[in-house]
């Protein structure tokens, strides 16, 4: 058992002092430790604005710009080209999953929120993305394999989560199970980066609108195919099984 005052461990990797009455406290971080986290941060968040703008073509001294410091300074928190970017991308990532809409609430007007999201997507990707969104889905010779690695996952992060977004509309507009593959194409498509640099001359709300029309035609039309499927088959179900069974007594010949 550790003596009085002896220093731990924190929870977090920090140095805590144990206290009398057995509870350990983390020490609190020095002036240089939160500067150089700060730092960092900075970093990130000027990798990434610098991403949307120039994509993987960025430079270290767009960064540099960006986030207010100077390429040492880069240098000191990130070893190469690569490491940065592929920091960058994950943050990116977070920040996403972080602002992107949810569900509508039980009874809510699935077309408004339809906009609502659409719009905000379109928001997100330019903001966050931009050209980056490109070189996501092209393959670049010479890519250091930190972004390749980080950015192998973006795509089905990405479908998964559009995936949400069309049952959440699709459910409560009367579908039933799953909506159709080719309407979480069409979600995949509209609300995406392709989408938004698609209609660039447009406004992020503008955008949405278009997107948001798009879709509720989709998901219209999906469900009175459904619909149309649905009655069929009761029709032809109807239609094999309205004779008399076999053995009944209208079936069976008078004598």
């Amino acid at each position: 058992m550790a003596s009085h005052g002896t220093v731990r461990r924190g929870p977090q990797g920090g140095v805590g002092e144990q206290a009398k009455d057995g509870i350990s406290t983390l020490r609190r971080p020095s002036l240089g430790e939160e500067s150089r986290a700060l730092a960092r941060t900075r970093i990130v968040q000027g990798a990434l604005a610098s991403l949307a703008v120039s994509g993987l073509d960025a430079t270290v001294d767009e960064v540099a710009e960006a986030a207010g410091v100077s390429r040492r300074t880069v240098f000191r928190h990130f070893a190469t080209h690569g490491e940065l970017f592929a920091a960058a991308i994950a943050e990116g990532i977070q920040v996403l999953e972080a602002r992107m809409p949810g569900p509508p609430p039980p009874g809510d007007d699935i077309e408004k929120w339809l906009i609502d999201t659409a719009v905000t997507m379109h928001e997100l990707y330019r903001e966050l993305v931009g050209r980056a969104f490109w070189d996501i889905h092209i393959e670049r010779p010479g890519t250091p394999p930190e972004v390749v690695s980080a950015l192998s996952d973006v795509p089905s992060f990405r479908r998964r989560y559009v995936t949400r977004l069309a049952a959440a509309a699709w459910e409560p507009l009367g579908g039933k199970g799953l909506p159709p593959e080719w309407v979480v194409d069409a979600f995949v498509l509209q609300l995406s980066g392709f989408a938004s640099n698609a209609m660039a001359t447009y406004s992020s709300q503008k955008a949405g609108e278009v997107s948001a029309r798009i879709l509720w035609v989709v998901l219209q039309g999906a469900l009175a195919e459904s619909h149309e499927a649905s009655v069929k088959r009761t029709s032809s179900s109807r239609s094999h099984g309205g004779g008399a069974p076999r053995g009944s007594a209208t079936s069976r010949r008078v004598g």
